[in-house]
């Protein structure tokens, strides 16, 4: 949770005073969090300010890259004071939602969600070939914890995935990293024999974020934060040790990391303005800048379709905007 907090305390240094909601005319949902299956098909989730007390978490979706929105059924969310409502979907009906605290999943597109029935604080969520995969904090230690996709399973610890403490977490296709920033960074991937520790691509004193491309296994290690830039490094793994292929710019605090055959790239934010930087070519550039909060929910929906959240509810600005050149061009969408 370590980026985590060092992100929010920038924001809030950069962004008290004067801060109000904004709402959307097509659904009257105020953006929080994003998720897309492919170029067309996405999912938002945020506040309905057409509820009495604008308090009510709403979901959406769109079949139709965001040209038209359908309201969904929507679990009894709280709105969260200190983390952020999220939506994460592996497919159009698998899909999870949380407030940080209670966690649902729903395998029929959002028709029936069922609570997760886990008490502690929600990390990291993720999918894997069977199952819905979620970090949890218990106030003792982070575990991974895992859910079969189609069967009315309980969630269940996944053995050894576990650190002391409340860890910085990330899930990626075959990968999981957790991290006590300063204490400790474990690691492990996925087979088909089971889970299996192997040597943390980036330090102790890094912030991992993850990401698969076919075989290839990406990380990205933030570290040694100033204010409003940190040290990033891009490393990679074809199966043995992770070494670094490129250095992101420093500018920004990370908040987001996504990576496909067409480009890596990473979310950050700090003094003011909040960045997405691509590479990993010769060089790296900085296509889309913006001023005010962060870009969060930085993901590809396929090789060249990205898509991203910048503020929320309660900031200057809650709006998603999506990328159809891997990221060289990005555009709002209305919601």
């Amino acid at each position: 949770m370590w980026g985590k907090r060092i992100a929010v305390l920038a924001v809030s240094l950069l962004l008290a005073g004067g801060i109000t909601s904004v709402a959307r005319a097509a659904t009257g949902v105020v953006p929080a969090s994003t998720s897309w299956v492919s170029a067309d098909r996405g999912w938002v989730l945020g506040l309905d300010m057409l509820c009495q007390t604008a308090k009510c978490p709403q979901l959406v979706r769109t079949l139709d890259g965001g040209a038209s929105w359908t309201r969904v059924k929507t679990p009894a969310l709280s709105v969260p004071e200190t983390d952020r409502l999220r939506v994460k979907f592996a497919n159009d009906a698998a899909g999870m939602v949380t407030d940080g605290e209670q966690l649902f999943v729903t395998s029929n597109g959002g028709t029936r969600w069922e609570p997760s029935g886990i008490k502690g604080t929600v990390g990291a969520l993720g999918f894997d070939h069977s199952g819905f995969l979620a970090v949890i904090y218990d106030g003792t230690s982070s575990r991974l914890f895992h859910r079969d996709l189609w069967s009315p399973s309980p969630w269940q610890p996944v053995p050894g995935i576990e650190v002391k403490g409340q860890a910085f977490g990330d899930i990626a296709e075959g990968q999981v990293s957790l991290a006590t920033i300063g204490v400790d960074n474990r690691y492990w991937t996925r087979s088909p024999a089971g889970w299996m520790e192997e040597p943390a691509p980036c330090t102790e004193f890094s912030a991992t974020r993850l990401g698969t491309v076919g075989t290839s296994r990406f990380a990205l290690c933030s570290f040694d934060p100033g204010f409003g830039n940190m040290t990033k490094e891009l490393r990679k793994s074809e199966g043995g040790p992770f070494e670094t292929v490129s250095v992101p710019p420093r500018e920004g605090i990370t908040t987001g990391f996504a990576v496909s055959p067409e480009a890596a790239l990473v979310a950050a934010t700090g003094r003011d303005w909040s960045f997405v930087h691509r590479g990993p070519g010769e060089k790296w550039d900085t296509p889309f800048t913006l001023g005010g909060p962060p870009f969060e929910d930085l993901a590809f929906s396929d090789p060249r379709h990205a898509t991203l959240v910048r503020g929320g509810p309660g900031q200057e600005f809650a709006e998603v905007y999506r990328s159809d050149d891997a990221g060289l061009t990005w555009k709002p969408l209305d919601v």
